[in-house]
């Protein structure tokens, strides 16, 4: 009889552990979320934004670059590198999450925040045989996703986040959540 009492407590205490376990599901559709150590969700910032364009360059190897502007020097939402897991809700539970969110770095520029969307060849460069466009070379990082529930997908970055960075995850639209990674940059001092 103990013996069928102590089974029954050990399988009531392991289900009360795996049930705990269980991802929270975010409230709202395509707004990612921290997942904290708890297992407890937390908001990123949704900063203002502002979609610019700017000239880099001369002459013929000028090029126009396309941007989003982000108010604000840095984010408040701080995550140490090695708590980056985040989650989110898609609107469509048969959509694939890696065609339609990225994880990128973020460049500060004095009291605003830079993320580069694309750059193309200026129009100059275009009329005298120069019109190749560059790349946009962003430090994006892919992220490997799990599925939760159907159109729930908790998602990771593929490779570590540089600490003392900021950092965007950009949705279609170029709607961007933002956070900053704890430590120090190397290069900083």
């Amino acid at each position: 009889m103990k013996k069928t009492m102590l089974m029954v407590m050990a399988v009531v205490i392991s289900a009360g552990f795996v049930f705990a376990q269980d991802a929270q599901i975010p409230d709202f559709k395509m707004s990612p979320q921290l997942v904290k150590a708890d297992g407890s969700l937390s908001k990123l910032e949704k900063p203002t934004i502002e979609v610019k364009s700017k000239t880099k360059g001369f002459s013929y190897g000028a090029s126009s670059v396309t941007f989003l502007n982000i108010l604000g020097g840095h984010s408040p939402i701080k995550i140490d590198p090695k708590d980056a897991k985040f989650i989110i809700k898609l609107n469509d539970a048969e959509t694939d999450p890696e065609g339609i969110l990225y994880i990128t770095k973020v460049i500060v520029s004095k009291d605003t925040r830079e993320l580069e969307l694309a750059q193309s060849a200026a129009v100059g460069a275009m009329m005298f045989g120069g019109g190749k466009g560059k790349s946009v070379q962003r430090d994006d990082i892919k992220a490997e996703f799990t599925k939760v529930a159907p159109g729930v997908y908790k998602f990771v970055p593929s490779t570590p986040l540089t600490p003392g960075t900021e950092w965007g995850i950009v949705l279609p639209g170029n709607i961007a959540f933002c956070f900053s990674t704890t430590g120090d940059a190397k290069g900083k001092k």
